[in-house]
């Protein structure tokens, strides 16, 4: 099982000025890449809770996918993948393994994202002579949730992304136009992007310094568009040719 660069971690939290009494905890890996079929086609999600008091935590398997500007759908998929248990109660500084496989198509030709979801069931928490003005106690909801995304990928599916430059934007930032021609999933996260002008003149950016939406993994035959600000652009002239190396 390969392990890659964090696709994006989500936490999801709800809570009041009583955040928790201490409550918290970690999830690994935060992206996994597993193979369709075999022994590799499955992973261990390790759950450790860091806080003060037990949590119950419930897990669920979704399919992901993502539009031309960055933005992502996770769908509740739980044909393609097994995950146990599904709940789980962790006590104060333990740690909780969880067996996650997939069981979808085993001859798959390209890659698909997937991941599960970890959701905190709500905890309440009375809040006695502190509560309401009049000394009345008050429920406090408290959850935290977190995405753990997996790549279910054929062992020869690469990513083959292209990439060229658009019009300037009328606040002088430049579009660019990605696309993925090949059967693999394209990180974009950890990607160095180079620009350079006619006379030869070039700057480097690292992702943080693109624009490319909320979601930074570059899906099979899918287009993405992203964006660099004017202000990374300066020295630049002229057409700007853009180049991208992805890990």
């Amino acid at each position: 099982m390969r392990k890659i660069p964090c696709l994006m971690a989500s936490a999801i939290l709800c809570l009041t000025p009583f955040s928790a009494w201490g409550q918290g905890y970690q999830i690994q890996p935060m992206l996994t890449t597993i193979a369709p079929s075999g022994p590799q086609s499955r992973m261990t999600l390790m759950i450790k809770n860091t806080g003060e008091v037990p949590i119950t935590l419930e897990l669920s398997p979704f399919a992901a996918s993502v539009d031309q500007q960055g933005n992502p759908t996770r769908t509740p998929d739980d044909k393609d993948f097994l995950v146990y248990p599904a709940q789980t109660i962790i006590p104060s500084g333990k740690e909780q393994s969880v067996q996650v496989r997939y069981i979808g198509d085993a001859t798959l030709s390209e890659a698909r994202m997937y991941g599960v979801l970890v959701a905190q069931l709500p905890v309440d928490f009375l809040q006695g002579e502190t509560g309401s003005a009049d000394g009345s106690s008050a429920d406090v909801k408290v959850s935290f949730n977190f995405l753990a995304h997996i790549i279910v990928s054929p062992p020869a599916a690469k990513a083959v992304v292209g990439i060229e430059a658009g019009t300037k934007n009328a606040d002088g930032s430049l579009p660019l136009k990605l696309r993925n021609d090949g059967a693999g999933i394209a990180v974009l996260n950890s990607a160095r992007w180079t620009l350079q002008d006619p006379q030869g003149k070039s700057v480097e950016l690292s992702t943080e310094e693109v624009q490319i939406g909320d979601f930074s993994a570059l899906l099979p035959h899918q287009d993405r568009v992203a964006t660099v600000k004017a202000e990374y652009l300066t020295g630049l002239n002229g057409p700007i040719t853009p180049k991208i190396d992805i890990p």
